[in-house]
């Protein structure tokens, strides 16, 4: 029973195993052709303007991914996310990380062979799709669940609970379509993907101690 739950767990990391494999592969790979030293950072204007080892290119983010994923792995577990729901977002939000990575890091090493294709403007699409999953369970977050917008209005009442979620699930939908914008002005991508969803987090809550106290509660 044990082997079977380790088999299916293991295939359930498939994709993000096989993202860690690329990345590794893909760096030792391009890495025994560099030389030495390399450039490690470009400017808006494309020119160099840090220069290292190429052992820093080509193992800094790999390992930082090995990292991310452990900590996913740990976090997963029962005993910090009990529920299968939250198992999956975080699962979900591990990938997207994983992804960013191995995305940025395929940039890195193509302008380090100074060939300079703008792969990092579809990271848009995996942060569009974890914004509408995050919108989804919102929608149907049951009261007082792990997962949900927790203030002290909303756990004090069911009505400002569901109200104030709802809220919150069309709000990261929102947050979803602005992903758009990033596409074509990559240079706004970490503003888009920070920014809407502490504010639409913000919102809910003030919005949540609103209809509390118009309700009286």
């Amino acid at each position: 029973m044990r082997r079977k739950k380790i088999i299916y767990y293991m295939m359930r990391k498939a994709p993000h195993l096989l993202l860690l494999v690329a990345m590794f592969a893909a760096s030792l790979l391009v890495g025994i052709f560099l030389p030495q030293r390399i450039p490690l950072h470009w400017d808006g204007q494309g020119i160099a303007d840090r220069f290292g080892t190429k052992y820093e290119l080509i193992l800094l983010l790999p390992c930082a991914a090995v990292i991310i994923f452990a900590v996913g792995v740990f976090a997963e577990s029962r005993i910090i996310l009990p529920s299968h729901k939250l198992r999956g977002l975080m699962s979900f939000m591990q990938f997207f990380f994983l992804l960013l990575f191995f995305v940025v890091q395929a940039r890195n090493l193509l302008r380090a062979e100074n060939i300079w294709v703008p792969i990092e403007r579809f990271m848009t699409i995996p942060a569009l799709l974890l914004y509408m999953y995050v919108a989804s369970m919102l929608h149907g977050a049951e009261y007082l669940s792990l997962f949900g917008i927790k203030t002290k209005w909303t756990m004090g009442s069911q009505a400002v609970w569901e109200k104030t979620n709802r809220l919150a699930s069309r709000l990261f939908r929102l947050s979803a379509v602005l992903m758009l914008i990033p596409m074509y002005f990559y240079n706004l991508f970490y503003i888009f993907l920070a920014a809407p969803p502490v504010l639409s987090f913000v919102t809910a809550a003030v919005y949540s101690i609103l209809i509390s106290n118009n309700s009286g509660q």
